[in-house]
């Protein structure tokens, strides 16, 4: 049913619910990243070393934390771009049709659950290498392998890419799949994590590419 739904969501208004409701947007989590150059082609990677906490919306637009200061973020933006997102949820949820207090919660709880998962593996999606979800798809099927054994994979982005490669570490092509929560590792063991499986199950129900740059 998820994933029927998924199959209906309009995009680009969706993505602006997630700017205006949820956390901070991608473009902002990429201010923490370091340029990574391919070929003629530059692309954006996490390259940190440690997981980066966001901030809400409310701390980013707004001047106070309480829960009223939604308002004051909302009343940042035009009249007509809050009713189209008023239209869409509308169009998704079928909120108006629902009947009860709680049924209605649950319906747009439920909802918000949906753009929250969207808007986490469309983040891992815009930074993760194609070699790395290749990596990801062989411990789908082997459940764990050694840090050895998986470095074949790192070893080929590293040939057709040297110089993207020349300070990026093998333990740090490793990290961020642990930091994106996508893999466990554990001394010289990696396995993949739930997180993981959600994640290249996504990829397959999305159609997104998985060929992406190495």
């Amino acid at each position: 049913m998820i994933l029927e739904f998924l199959s209906t969501i309009s995009w680009p208004l969706v993505t602006l619910i997630i700017f205006l409701i949820l956390k901070r947007p991608i473009t902002n989590f990429i201010n923490n990243i370091k340029k990574f150059t391919y070929g003629s082609t530059g692309i954006e990677t996490n390259l940190a070393n440690k997981q980066i906490e966001e901030d809400s919306l409310a701390e980013i637009l707004g001047d106070g934390q309480d829960a009223s200061n939604l308002d004051k973020i909302l009343a940042k933006f035009s009249d007509y771009t809050l009713a189209s997102i008023d239209k869409t949820i509308e169009n998704e949820t079928q909120i108006s049709k629902v009947e009860g207090l709680q049924n209605k919660y649950d319906r747009i709880y439920k909802y918000t659950k949906i753009l929250i998962l969207i808007k986490n593996v469309e983040k891992i999606y815009s930074a993760i290498f194609g070699s790395q979800i290749r990596l990801l798809q062989r411990l789908n099927y082997s459940q764990t392998e050694t840090k050895s054994e998986l470095k074949l994979y790192y070893d080929n982005a590293v040939k057709y890419n040297p110089e993207g490669y020349k300070n990026y570490s093998y333990e740090s092509y490793l990290n961020f799949l642990a930091f994106s929560e996508l893999i466990k590792i554990d001394e010289e063991t990696v396995s993949i994590t739930d997180s993981g499986r959600d994640f290249l199950r996504y990829i397959l129900e999305a159609n997104l590419a998985v060929e992406k740059i190495n």
